[in-house]
């Protein structure tokens, strides 16, 4: 399997599909130091996946995993779930040498959604330039609702 993933943040954040414990070492080469994982545990049995076989191959290879169960097509979990997967993704590339690879399954919806709120919280973008800035880099449809509901609620923390 080639890796189907696509540079965000020019030599900092990737997005992209599933892993499997052999796409490691592309990862190893590509000097990724944490994977950030949507995956639920039924993706990840629908796929025949062994989490197992997967973290010892990114022990071996050094890489940091960060599990953020979340099923597919839920909008409403991804909501939930966004404010710890974008502090994960944040803490992940607070080191000048950090690179996160995200994912969720297909790296569609899930993994880009995710991509997209942390360009809002740490760039400072809108929810549209945020969509807009990942579908011009990744033939992907992260969901613009479950965005301007992240927005929405950076901005009402903010001012309380």
């Amino acid at each position: 399997m080639i890796l189907d993933c696509n540079e965000i943040i020019p030599d900092r954040l990737w997005v992209g599909s599933y892993i499997r414990p052999e796409d490691v070492r592309l990862l190893r080469q590509l000097e990724i130091t944490s994977i950030l994982s949507l995956q639920s545990d039924r993706d990840l049995a629908i796929y025949g996946i062994n989490l197992k076989r997967l973290l010892k191959a990114y022990a071996q290879a050094e890489i940091e995993l960060h599990r953020i169960p979340t099923p597919d097509f839920d909008k409403q979990a991804l909501a939930v779930n966004l404010p710890q997967a974008v502090e994960e993704l944040e803490n992940a590339l607070v080191p000048r040498w950090g690179k996160a690879y995200v994912h969720c399954t297909a790296g569609v919806n899930r993994g880009p959604t995710l991509a997209a709120a942390y360009l809002i919280k740490v760039k400072g973008m809108s929810a549209q330039e945020a969509y807009a800035f990942l579908v011009a880099r990744r033939d992907c449809n992260p969901y613009l609702e479950v965005l301007q509901e992240y927005e929405f609620s950076l901005h009402r923390n903010h001012s309380v």
